[in-house]
């Protein structure tokens, strides 16, 4: 029994194997969106809304409010409701929004690094940063100041 020994050549075994883009998927573009909705939805609005009560002690009477005080009015003005102010429709649009640019852009970008060259690992934090980047830039400005 001898068994064919296959010949290869040395340029096939240092070949890199080819880099394929992944196809656009909708249903991670709306995996996205969902995610951020559900955050923001959850714990992201309640915070934003004493962030912004806080953020004001700056600018306004708010100035010795601490978080404790900040909770206590915010609820005095509106109950629980109070910490959903904005949340319909300006931070559902924002969320939807920013969820699906962060993903596709950092799919795109990820991409686009490897095909220049650099390691998955590189790509990877150049998707997360240039993703980030586009999210803020195309949703989080308008979406921002019409909620708060």
């Amino acid at each position: 029994m001898s068994k064919a020994v296959e010949a290869v050549s040395p340029a096939a075994v240092l070949a890199k194997p080819a880099i394929e883009k992944k196809p656009m998927s909708w249903s991670n573009i709306a995996l996205g969106a969902a995610i951020q909705t559900f955050e923001v939805s959850t714990l992201g609005q309640p915070f934003e809304v004493v962030k912004t009560h806080m953020a004001g002690k700056y600018l306004t009477s708010n100035r010795a409010d601490s978080i404790a005080t900040s909770l206590k009015k915010t609820y005095a003005r509106g109950g629980i409701a109070g910490f959903y102010q904005g949340l319909i429709p300006w931070a559902w649009i924002e969320a939807s929004t920013k969820g699906g640019v962060l993903l596709f852009t950092s799919s795109e970008i990820d991409y686009r690094a490897r095909v220049a060259g650099f390691s998955s690992s590189w790509a990877g934090l150049f998707g997360g940063v240039g993703g980030g980047v586009a999210q803020a830039y195309t949703t989080m400005g308008f979406c921002t100041f019409m909620k708060t």
